[in-house]
Order: structure tokens, then C-alpha cells, then sequence
């Protein structure tokens, strides 16, 4: 039970990490940077997938961070698409336990606590991922911390809380500090 208990606590803390990064970044932090756009992104920043096959592309929130404060061995991915309302779909890969680049095989109840999660793609399909099941694999090509530079491929599915499947291909994130 405490297995489980830590489980929730920890897929929770993945998906409140993501969310707070699709809230974006402080405008006035990242408005000196070279290249950034008005919702704190760099320019060339970049997350795409298909779900389903048909066409999703992060258009705000893009966020990327390789071991931050707080979470050795992590590497963390984030995006958003949509008003930034109800209606915004948020999605997050979070990998722990990893040094660098190299492909990673993460499935739910994976003992390093990595999850893959897209939230709000309709009312009636809230949630698919991270307790309600994946199956990724993801290939980073680079990973650095200072500056942030990380760039890599992933696909899988993702069980929704409709109990159906979604399938995920040709996904690709590239985020520059």
C-alpha cells in the first residue's frame, strides 16, 4: 500500500511540475533574452507529436529542464497548445534516474516513477497517461543543464480515462534556454 501511496504522490508531483511549467514563464525573467517570444519561449523551441495520427503542436509553455534544483538525474519536458483557459491541453515527459542522453523504455509502475501524460484533449478525454497508463520510449540526443539544451524523439500510447488508447507518434521536442 505505501508503494502505491508514493506512486500517486509522485505522478502527482510529475503532472503539478508540468502544469506549472505550462503556466509559462514570467514574461519580465525572459524578456532580455535573444529570441524570446512574448509566452517566455526561445526562439526555435519545438514540441510536436501525433495522437491518433493527426497533427499536435505544442504552441505555448514549452519547457525543458535536465537535472533542476531539487531533481537529480531528471530530465523533464512540457508544452502547451490551446487558449490559455479550460481548454488548454497540457502535456508532460517526465524521465528520472537518468544521466544523459540514450533511450529510455518507461511504462506505468516503472520503478523510477517516469511518466508520460496529455491532459485535456476534450471534455469527455481529460486525462490519458500517468495513472491511467503509458507505454513510451523515448530517445534523448541531448541533454545538457547550463544552459538548458535538450532535444529528443518519443512514441507510445497512453491510456485515457475513457479507457480508450491513444496512440502517439513522431513525437519530437526541442527546447534551447
Amino acid at each position: 500500500m505505501k508503494t502505491v501511496s508514493s506512486l500517486i504522490t509522485l505522478s502527482s508531483l510529475a503532472f503539478l511540475i508540468a502544469m506549472l511549467a505550462a503556466c509559462g514563464k514570467n514574461p519580465d525573467a525572459t524578456s532580455t533574452q535573444p529570441g524570446a517570444k512574448a509566452d517566455g519561449n526561445a526562439a526555435g523551441n519545438h514540441l510536436s507529436m501525433k495522437l491518433n495520427g493527426a497533427d499536435w503542436i505544442g504552441d505555448s509553455s514549452l519547457f525543458g529542464a535536465f537535472h533542476p534544483p531539487g531533481y537529480n538525474k531528471a530530465l523533464l519536458i512540457g508544452g502547451s497548445k490551446g487558449p490559455k483557459n479550460k481548454d488548454e491541453q497540457v502535456f508532460s515527459l517526465n524521465l528520472f534516474n537518468i544521466d544523459g542522453p540514450g533511450t529510455y523504455h518507461i511504462k506505468t509502475g516503472n520503478a523510477d516513477m517516469s511518466v508520460a501524460q496529455i491532459a485535456n484533449l476534450s471534455p469527455d478525454h481529460f486525462m490519458y497517461g500517468s495513472l491511467m497508463g503509458f507505454d513510451f520510449t523515448v530517445t534523448v540526443t541531448k541533454a545538457t543543464k547550463d544552459p538548458a539544451v535538450i532535444e529528443a524523439t518519443f512514441e507510445g500510447t497512453l491510456t485515457g480515462n475513457a479507457s480508450d488508447t491513444l496512440k502517439v507518434t513522431a513525437g519530437r521536442f526541442l527546447y534551447r534556454e
